[in-house]
């Protein structure tokens, strides 16, 4: 089995990447791909760049050149949802692009994919499940380094998360998507593009999101220093845990 994991900034993966036993890297369309072992899998690392055609990009590549069997995305989304906090983890159990609309032309409605006939890519139960486990399992780690102490003990949801061009942090726009999507929990920049692809390549992933800001802008630390400090950490501690689980 072989793993594509990835991250859509260097720094929510660079702690996979201290700790994977490298065996080669491979430079393709502008990303390096780091070939090797982590948590006992074979694995292919990589930094996606933000945005859903960048996600796209690597996530085909991964599949049609790296003959990958599982993708996993990790790294941070804004919280939709007022039941989510900063530090809390969001698995998918579906994902929509918030952004896609081509209702104006009568024939779809909003969100749909052309010629696919859905807006939801689904997550497989059973991944999700594992998933659930290894991040619950991280969280309950008291001596874990991801917990400065203005953090709460998070938790873990399981839950639609949406995908679109945009860093949404405008109160007003959360609170638009939330009409929009009544059931959404978390918004991010790349998980439904990589979901459509693997979806139509037939490989099941999975797409893990920490929780770095919400719509309040309450977060008690900028985007920045979340994703350098604690993010990366959630990412290496989830990852350690879920891979034994499905090799």
């Amino acid at each position: 089995m072989k793993l594509g994991i990835i991250g859509a900034m260097p720094q929510e993966i660079d702690r996979i990447a201290e700790e994977l036993e490298t065996e080669s890297i491979v430079e393709a369309g502008g990303r390096s791909y780091h070939m090797g072992r982590f948590a006992g899998a074979d694995c292919v690392l990589v930094f996606s760049h933000w945005g859903k055609v960048a996600a796209s990009i690597t996530a085909t590549t991964l599949i049609e050149r790296f003959g990958v069997d599982y993708i996993i995305f990790t790294g941070v989304a804004g919280a939709v949802s007022q039941h989510l906090n900063v530090g809390d983890v969001v698995i998918a159990d579906r994902l929509i692009q918030h952004d896609f609309d081509v209702s104006a032309a009568g024939i779809l409605s909003k969100y749909e994919i052309p010629f696919l006939g859905i807006s939801y890519f689904s997550v497989d139960a059973t991944l999700i499940e594992l998933a659930k486990q290894a991040a619950e399992e991280f969280l309950s780690n008291k001596d874990h380094p991801a917990a400065p102490s203005f953090l709460k003990r998070g938790s873990v949801y399981v839950g639609t998360i949406a995908s679109g061009d945009q860093f949404i942090a405008h109160p007003d726009k959360i609170e638009e998507l939330r009409t929009a999507i009544p059931d959404l929990l978390c918004v991010e920049m790349e998980g439904a593009a990589v979901a459509q692809v693997c979806h139509e390549y037939g490989i099941p992933y999975l797409v893990i999101r920490t929780i770095s800001d919400k719509a309040d802008h309450s977060a008690p630390m900028d985007f920045l220093t979340f994703i350098r400090n604690v993010a990366r950490h959630y990412s290496y501690g989830i990852l350690q845990r879920l891979i034994p689980k499905l090799i």
